[in-house]
This record gives C-alpha cells, sequence and structure tokens, in this order.
C-alpha cells in the first residue's frame, strides 16, 4: 500500500567512552514514519444527541486519555473499540471505559447511542500517527539507526506522543510546500507501507531510535565528531528534496551552545546554499534529522526551523543521539 502525505510530525546506541573513534554512516534518506498506540487516544469529545438526550463526554473523558478496555475488554486499535462499541445497540448504552490519564490507570462510565448509522461514543479517537522525517545515522556496530532530531508530538493534542510501537518505511518526495515567514514549509511524500526498513523502539526529545533491517548499499560510515570540536564556519547537511536523491547542501553554523549533557538545541545555523533555498525557501518539516557534516566527520543533525526566519534553524549534538538511543 503507498499513501501520499505530508511531513507533519509535531508537528529520531550505546554510550561510548571515547565518542571520536566511533563511526557512523551518514543518513538523508527521507522516510515514512508510523508509530502506534498502545490503545485509543482520544484527541477530543463532542457533544451528540441520543432521542431527545444531549450527551457530553467531556465531563469524563478528556483529551490525551489512552482507552485501553472497553467493559474490560482490552482495546489496542480503532478496529477493536469499533468491534466493542458495535455489541452494545441501544438507543442508550452505560459502559465502562478503562483508561490512562496521567500515567494512572482509571475507570469511566461512559453513555454511547446506536442507530441505524452506527454508534455513537461523542470521542474523537487514534490509534496511530504517520509523518515524515529523515535518517540521521546508521551504527553498523550496532544495527540500530536515529532519525528526526526531535520527539514526535500528537498534533491534535500538542503534547509528547507516548508510543507504544512503530515503523519507518521508504518515502519519495513528490513535491515541495516553500517556507514562508512564520509559515513551515513541508515536503509532501508518498509512503511505501508495504516495505518496513525498521522499527521505532524509542520516542524521545533528541529523536526517534530502532534497528534498521539493510544498511542502504553504497554508504559509507564517517567518524563521529565530539560536540567539544564543533564549531562556527561551514558545514554540509545531507537531505532529499526530490525522489529520494540524497544532496548534499552548504549551511553555516553561526553558534555552538556548550552543553554538558544531553540537549536539544546545541547547534545554530543558518541554510544559504541556493541550491537549497530557491526550491525552499529555507528550512521545512521533513528536513529533521538531515546529518549535519563538519571537517569530515558526522556532528549533528537538523532538528528545529525559526518559523519567523525560515533560514535559520538549530541541530542537536549526534553524540546525544547516541547516548539517547540507549533502550
Amino acid at each position: 500500500m503507498y499513501k501520499k502525505v505530508l511531513c507533519i510530525l509535531t508537528s529520531f546506541a550505546f554510550f561510548f567512552g571515547s565518542i571520536s573513534a566511533k563511526e557512523l554512516v551518514p543518513g538523508g534518506e527521507s522516510i515514512g514514519i508510523q508509530v502506534s498506540y498502545d490503545g485509543v487516544l482520544v484527541s477530543g469529545t463532542y457533544t451528540f444527541m441520543a432521542g431527545s438526550q444531549r450527551i457530553d463526554p467531556s465531563h469524563v473523558i478528556k483529551a490525551n486519555d489512552l482507552i485501553i478496555a472497553i467493559n474490560g475488554v482490552k482495546v489496542a486499535s480503532l478496529q477493536d473499540m469499533a468491534n466493542e462499541m458495535n455489541k452494545y445497540q441501544k438507543e442508550i448504552n452505560d459502559l465502562t471505559m478503562t483508561i490512562i490519564r496521567n500515567d494512572a490507570k482509571m475507570d469511566v462510565s461512559i453513555q454511547t447511542s446506536y442507530d441505524k448509522t452506527g454508534f455513537h461514543s461523542g470521542l474523537y479517537v487514534k490509534d496511530k500517527i504517520t509523518g515524515v522525517g529523515t535518517i540521521s545515522y546508521y551504527d553498523p556496530d550496532t544495527g540500530r539507526y536515529g532519525a528526526l532530531g526531535h520527539e514526535i508530538m500528537d498534533s491534535d493534542t500538542h503534547t509528547f506522543a507516548k508510543v507504544h510501537e512503530g515503523n519507518i518505511y521508504p518515502a519519495i518526495v513528490d513535491g515541495i510546500q516553500k517556507a514562508k515567514k512564520n509559515v513551515p514549509g513541508e515536503k509532501q511524500a508518498t509512503i511505501d507501507f508495504t516495505k518496513s526498513l525498521g522499527d521505532v523502539e524509542k520516542n524521545s526529545s533528541l529523536g526517534i531510535f530502532g534497528q534498521y533491517d539493510l544498511l542502504p548499499e553504497n554508504k559509507q560510515a564517517i567518524e563521529v565528531g565530539d560536540h567539544t570540536k564543533v564549531h562556527t564556519g561551514k558545514a554540509m547537511i545531507y537531505t532529499v528534496l526530490s525522489g529520494n536523491q540524497i544532496e548534499m547542501y552548504q549551511i553555516t553554523i553561526t553558534k555552538v551552545n556548550k552543553q554538558n549533557s544531553r540537549d536539544m538545541k546545541g547547534i545554530e545555523l543558518t541554510v544559504d546554499d541556493p541550491a537549497l533555498t530557491s526550491q525552499t525557501n529555507g528550512i521545512i518539516q521533513g528536513m529533521s534529522g538531515s546529518p549535519i557534516i563538519q571537517d569530515g566527520q558526522i556532528v549533528g543533525a537538523l532538528t528545529h526551523v525559526v518559523t519567523s526566519d525560515p533560514m535559520r534553524g538549530y541541530g542537536v549534538f549526534i553524540d546525544w543521539m547516541l547516548e539517547e538511543s540507549v533502550l
């Protein structure tokens, strides 16, 4: 199955004592990302009518609640939820939902309705997040990859997505929406869901991480640059703007923020390569994770854009991603 998506991921190791001796294969590939919740996430509620009665579930169910069971039956997906809801076909049904809210498990009572159009719950729900990003690196020693350089956020609830599992897939970039001041641009891509490239085992503030299935051909490992050696001046990023062709584009590192522990935005940068800016007007969504190369070493990954000035952005140090990738 192929699916065309916009890049909206709001909206990827082990610690090595001598990180400078470590080698990684730089990424740059555009990937489709699909991650699943361990249940069904409530993204919002609505009021509905059951006969003459108005039912408003917002009094008991909140956005970002995770439904894990209905009347004691486990619910792991939208299909599970539909199957269970369809068992109750009265005009008004009293159900018990087991939910996770703020890491606490609890039971809540809700009312649903059933008519000729199906069941009505008053809940907006989903079980997956899909988007597009960029591979940062492959680690040939461990078989692990890192991507995105930042967390996957739930675009409906605007919170960190506590996802259960997922996969990465090939993506073909077939369009670019250029960036404008205060309006992020984005890659538009078609994802091939028939071929998994690897799994997603961890979603964190410094990226997504997992095992890759196969190292891409004709890729060479290069040395990891220690974050203390990153400096202002010229550097390169690897990314895809058309099809699946990885290209190198020049950037300028304008500031290096001293960090003694894992954190975001250690690198401040501008994109100043006309070959890039003529196509994108700056940094766009979908470029997150693009590896940063300086002095022949992989030193970081592009992570964020300054929306008021899309030529400017941030990167994370690659050593922080390597440390963070530990499960």
